[in-house]
């Protein structure tokens, strides 16, 4: 078991701050005329089929509800629900699963976000042998990393690199890792489209890390939280037949987990709706995992799953719509940040990632692009990535992203011209 002093270790981590720091840079209350590229939002609202299934749900007459779900009506809301989800949901992500990623023969579990569902992962994979490890790239997703650090302490996490200024998973280090059976690795992590670096891995790269992880009998855990935001269509541009051509493919291995979300896409970040699949050759592990559940959320909230099934009835096209007025904003944030040495990201997910120069510490620029400059953004050392800043695009309108940009590269030219002299201020 985890000692008491490395759970207050972890606890005190840079990433532990996180979000208390993010929300306070949207509170209007605490900072006026603050523009946020800090948390990973969109700025649109859910899809008007989604309020539709709720209102139907909550006022709706039992017969009207049940047009919009057999099982998510008026009569039931209040109960609790079945551990991986209700049938109707699970009936519709199965056909979202099959036409839109190629998944088939994988048991699907509804749970509480994506973050609980790797949460999930993370206390069902990991054995009881205090040895066992996980792989997380940097720059990492911070709440991939609390998670292990909460379940197994700091020793249980290995950091692997990524090629310098590309955020690409190096595999040959993986490969080298890997093994070295006394490494004891059960579970490599990986997010793509990728949170914090913003960078759309090819399929072939994909392809890659889940032969070796099958190489050396390891779980490979895919984080496809951004899987309508390949900017670059790298996911589709090396389809290796007509049966792949789907517009996100996801590998359906065995030993493969793979992990959705609503809150971005569909902008339920509020209802806290995501979902894992695991490959019916593992079906031993799901029912493990549903003990889990069981025992954490029970199940997701059904008001919840209602949202997701509006969301589902308007459809990928409607999201493909929402993510192309991003361009506009990413544009004009990658120019901001043009004076800087270099950047990375803007093919995937919703964000870039920018190197300051060497003599910055990044949480202090952060702190200067909020109080001298009105923008805020995410340093990079939240990310495990010192001397580099996050900037999200999606969480404004295009208009309003476009004030931000402007704000945001006069504070990069500031900073880097006379850093010095402003970090003395702060």
């Amino acid at each position: 078991m985890m000692s008491s002093k490395t759970t207050a270790e972890a606890a005190k981590t840079n990433t532990g701050k996180v979000s208390s720091q993010i929300q306070e840079t949207l509170d209007p209350e605490k900072k006026e005329e603050i523009f946020s590229l800090a948390q990973g939002v969109v700025y649109w609202s859910p899809p008007e089929t989604t309020n539709e299934y709720i209102i139907n749900a909550l006022v709706g007459s039992d017969e009207e509800s049940a047009t919009a779900s057999n099982e998510l009506n008026q009569s039931t809301l209040h109960l609790y629900g079945p551990v991986e989800g209700s049938s109707d949901l699970l009936e519709k992500l199965q056909e979202k699963l099959k036409k839109e990623n190629g998944l088939d023969d994988v048991s699907i579990m509804v749970t509480a976000g994506a973050n609980q569902a790797y949460m999930n992962c993370v206390l069902t994979l990991f054995s009881n042998d205090e040895s066992d490890k996980g792989v997380i790239f940097k720059p990492y997703y911070f709440n991939h990393v609390m998670a292990i650090q909460m379940a197994r302490g700091n020793d249980a996490l290995i950091y692997g690199p990524t090629t310098p200024n590309e955020g690409i998973p190096d595999t040959q280090w993986l490969e080298e890792e890997l093994s070295v059976s006394s490494n004891n690795i059960k579970v490599v992590t990986v997010v793509n489209p990728g949170n914090p670096t913003g960078v759309s891995l090819s399929r072939t790269k994909i392809q890659e890390l889940v032969d070796i992880c099958g190489k050396y009998n390891v779980w490979l855990i895919l984080d496809n939280t951004y899987e309508h935001f390949d900017h670059s269509n790298a996911n589709s541009n090396n389809a290796s037949n007509d049966d792949d051509d789907v517009p996100f493919y996801c590998p359906s291995e065995p030993h493969v987990i793979n992990i959705f979300s609503f809150s971005k896409c569909f902008s339920l970040a509020g209802y806290r709706v995501g979902y894992l699949t695991i490959s019916n050759q593992n079906y031993e592990v799901f029912e493990q995992m549903k003990k889990v559940q069981d025992t954490i959320p029970i199940c997701v909230s059904r008001i919840s799953q209602v949202a997701a099934l509006g969301a589902i009835e308007s459809g990928r096209d409607w999201v493909n719509e929402k993510v192309k007025t991003l361009d506009e904003g990413r544009d004009a944030i990658i120019n901001a940040l043009s004076p800087l040495e270099s950047i990375m990201g803007g093919s995937g997910a919703m964000y870039v990632m920018a190197k300051l120069p060497d003599n910055a510490d990044d949480q202090v620029v952060a702190e200067i692009l909020v109080k001298d400059f009105g923008v805020a953004v995410i340093p990079g050392s939240f990310c495990g990535f010192p001397n580099w800043i996050r900037v999200c695009y999606s969480n404004l309108p295009p208009e309003k992203c476009k004030v931000a940009a402007s704000r945001l590269k006069q504070g990069i030219q500031a900073i880097s011209q006379d850093y010095d002299e402003l970090s003395k201020q702060i």
